[in-house]
Parts: structure tokens; sequence; C-alpha cells
């Protein structure tokens, strides 16, 4: 039965893909660079936490500046697509207008707002890889 299933295994086209990857020989690893300070952003979203604090908030919005690794983060009770736009907002007014921003694909991170800020600022608005 064992070598039945290791051949059935070897067959299937799905099963390298998507197996586990631990005997996979190691690659270099590609670091995520920016050209000169505040250019490039990556955004993301963490929550919902369990215990939240005295003033009711959930969420924690996260970006971080890929060049000095700068950390901006707010927390906040529910993030809708105006919390988030708000945010950008506030990167732009303190550090200026990013190259590019990077998200994952929440709904929230790519709205239509968040197009209509990118569109209007020349922001080249990006989404990473799903996990």
């Amino acid at each position: 039965m064992e070598s039945d299933c290791s051949k059935f295994v070897q067959k299937c086209h799905k099963c390298p893909i998507h197996g586990d990857l631990i005997k996979v020989p190691p690659t270099e690893l590609n670091a995520m660079t920016s050209p000169w300070p505040f250019a490039a952003w990556g955004m993301d979203i963490i929550g919902p936490i369990e215990l939240a604090v005295s003033n009711k908030n959930r969420f924690i919005l996260v970006a971080i500046e890929y060049f000095i690794k700068w950390v901006e983060a707010a927390s906040y009770a529910s993030l809708t697509k105006k919390v988030v736009l708000d945010f950008v907002r506030n990167i732009i007014c303190r550090f200026g207008i990013p190259e590019s921003v990077i998200t994952d694909n929440g709904a929230n991170l790519n709205s239509h707002l968040m197009k209509e800020i990118s569109d209007q600022f020349q922001i080249n608005h990006r989404n990473s890889t799903a996990y």
C-alpha cells in the first residue's frame, strides 16, 4: 500500500507543486529595497485582537517604510475603507508622496478610494502575493 501511494504521488502533477517544501534546496533570498527614503511603503492589518484595550480598539493598521524601516501604526475599533484612506493621507502629509505602496489583497486595502488616491498622487499601488 505504501508503494502504491508513493507511485500515485509521483504521477500526480499537483502534489509536488502544493506539497511540503522541506526537501527543496535553499535559494537566494531577494530583499525588498527602496531607491531612497520614504519611496516605498508596505501596509498591512493586524487583528482582530481578542483582548481589546480600554478604548475598544481591535485592529492595528501598520505601514513600514522599506528604506530606513520606519514604522507607522495606529489602532482602530474597526477598519473601513475611509480609515485606510485617512491613514494613507496622513503618511503623505508627514513624509511626502511615496513612489509605491504595497498591500496584501484585503478588501479595505484595495478599495476604489485607495485607487482614487493612488491615481490622484500618481502612487504605484501594488499587491503582494498570497501566502
